[in-house]
């Protein structure tokens, strides 16, 4: 492989720059511990190793309920997730007939596979392996399980065993190499070379580059820049670090990969920016604070995300010492306040539709002062065709006499003069956290044979035989149902399914304006029972029995 030539000739130098790198508190990195390349397969193409028991024991985790997970892996499993010194997991090539995967279980204390807990091996037969014994489930992929000492115990899927055994002593592959190169650290490091990937990672990105934005096409480029890949995360719940090192196949590619990252970073930024303002849409103080704050940290995130090189590595790194508890913080903050900021603005935009549902009532009220009598839910001709909604009828009535003299009360909503006017809907009928089309409303009336609006016929408040208290005269409808404002169409409801219409703007529920002019909030768990009663008019229910 060119690049197993390549690693030989420079491993020394790029390989001790990135120990360098992931260890700056070692004295050097030949002083500090190396990490094994036992049971490594010279083709294998990822290897990653975690330390459960130094996890478990962190001063950070002393909070965590460890007794709890200790108890759950013994009852469950077999096995004290605390005994539990070293994981290795190694990664080769798939094959067609599935994944190539194995892991190296070291214990600090001695197992045995007899330890399991009957369950765990009721599926497993055990068979001879090469004069080995091991347990084997012979479904594909095949697993195997293998003792390999006391204290060690191997687990193989696809046939990988055989592979690893042979590895026991390490070799000269390109991932043993370079893994034997790596300091051992603390929490998880990741280690993948991708001179066997690059053709397959690379026929992927360009195949999807058309469908990526301008701005992060270049890292379609990643497979044919890029060598190895080295991340390390520490498992701090308050202090947790990551550091993510590219190795550039040589310096000019190292040189593009910067480039291309910090041009994704610069683009994710404008489009988290614009998210957050787009979610952050309105006026206040509040809100304007909160879009400085937003700008201030993703300037500050930004820059702390920028990756650095050094020769052919490119580095991301985030830990305490380079200020990503600042991040953290920040991030945390972010997601306490936005979910705060957007929670006072919904109550805002629902105190905002129940006060337009309240003028749509009183409108309503003057109306039937007015005229002795509601409007009906559709304006007809001389033929009874619709024409126009109650909406336009009362437009007197919420002071928009002007807007109602330009409509012609003789022709259709959708007729070429009318429909100009459908843009003009008045502030009134609009729900704030309802997203519909322009000219379109949330705000219907109740419509349906014993209901307080009926496709024909005359209605009176004095028809209202269940009390204005106790009828429901308009809804707030969802936002699939919305319909253009002048349009004679309104809620016919489903008495089979009475909630299929109503309003999703709000959380849990929707307004609904009485006949006495109140609104009220709906919950979409009320009894479907007690909404049937308060939507007719003449049911005589007792209200107060059906939801004591």
């Amino acid at each position: 492989m060119n690049f197993l030539k390549l690693l030989s000739c420079r491993s020394l130098s790029w390989v001790a720059a990135v120990a360098v790198m992931l260890a700056p508190t070692a004295a050097s990195s030949q002083d500090a511990a190396k990490l094994s390349a036992k049971y490594i397969p010279s083709d294998a193409i990822v290897a990653a190793f975690a330390s459960p028991n130094q996890i478990l024991s962190s001063p950070e985790w002393e909070l965590m309920p460890i007794e709890v997970i200790q108890a759950a892996g013994i009852e469950y499993v077999g096995i004290d997730p605390m005994t539990i010194e070293q994981v290795k997991l190694v990664v080769g090539m798939p094959f067609p007939a599935g994944p190539q995967l194995g892991l190296v279980v070291k214990f600090s204390k001695d197992f045995a596979i007899s330890d399991f807990k009957p369950e765990v091996l009721e599926e497993f037969e055990k068979t001879d392996f090469d004069g080995r014994t091991v347990y084997e489930i012979q479904q594909q992929p095949v697993i195997q399980l293998y003792q390999q000492d006391s204290r060690t115990m191997m687990v193989a899927i696809g046939g990988y065993l055989q592979r690893m055994l042979d590895a026991e002593e390490g070799n000269s592959g390109t991932l043993p190499t370079l893994v034997s190169e790596l300091p051992d650290q603390e929490g998880i490091t990741a280690v993948a070379v991708l001179d066997q990937l690059r053709p397959m990672i690379t026929g992927v990105l360009r195949g999807n580059a058309q469908q990526l934005p301008p701005q992060l096409r270049d890292l379609t480029e990643v497979g044919e820049l890029t060598d190895a890949v080295i991340v390390n995360m520490t498992y701090g719940l308050m202090s947790s670090s990551m550091s993510v090192s590219a190795i550039g196949r040589d310096e000019d590619a190292a040189v593009r990969l910067e480039q291309s990252m910090n041009e994704a970073i610069d683009f994710g930024r404008s489009m988290v920016m614009a998210q957050m303002s787009q979610d952050m849409d309105g006026e206040g103080p509040v809100n304007e604070a909160m879009g400085r704050y937003l700008e201030r940290i993703g300037g500050r995130v930004t820059e702390m995300l920028r990756p650095k090189r050094e020769g052919n590595t490119v580095q991301l790194k985030l830990d305490n010492a380079s200020g990503s508890s600042s991040v953290a913080s920040a991030g945390v903050m972010v997601g306490l306040l936005l979910p705060a900021v957007q929670a006072a603005r919904e109550a805002a935009r629902r105190m905002q539709a129940s006060n337009n549902l309240k003028q749509l009532g009183l409108g309503l009220h003057n109306y039937h002062a007015a005229y002795k009598k509601l409007p009906q839910n559709v304006i007809v001709d001389e033929d009874g065709k619709p024409l126009l909604s109650w909406r336009v009828a009362i437009l007197p009535f919420l002071e928009q006499q002007e807007l109602y003299e330009k409509f012609h009360l003789d022709e259709p909503w959708d007729s070429p003069h009318n429909i100009q006017l459908l843009e003009q809907m008045p502030e009134t009928f609009v729900d704030p956290s309802a997203v519909v089309p322009a000219g379109h409303t949330v705000f219907q009336l109740s419509v349906g044979e014993g209901l307080m609006f009926e496709q024909k016929g005359v209605r009176r408040f004095r028809d209202t035989l269940d009390g204005l208290a106790n009828t429901i005269m308009a809804v707030e409808s969802s936002r699939e149902a919305a319909v253009p404002w002048t349009k004679p169409a309104d809620l016919q409801f489903d008495m089979t399914d009475l909630l299929a219409k109503t309003g999703n703007a709000h959380q849990g529920g929707f307004h609904v304006l009485l006949a006495d002019g109140a609104v009220v909030f709906i919950t979409n768990s009320i009894d479907r029972e007690l909404f049937k009663a308060l939507l007719t008019r003449a049911g005589k229910e007792r209200i107060g029995q059906l939801n004591p």
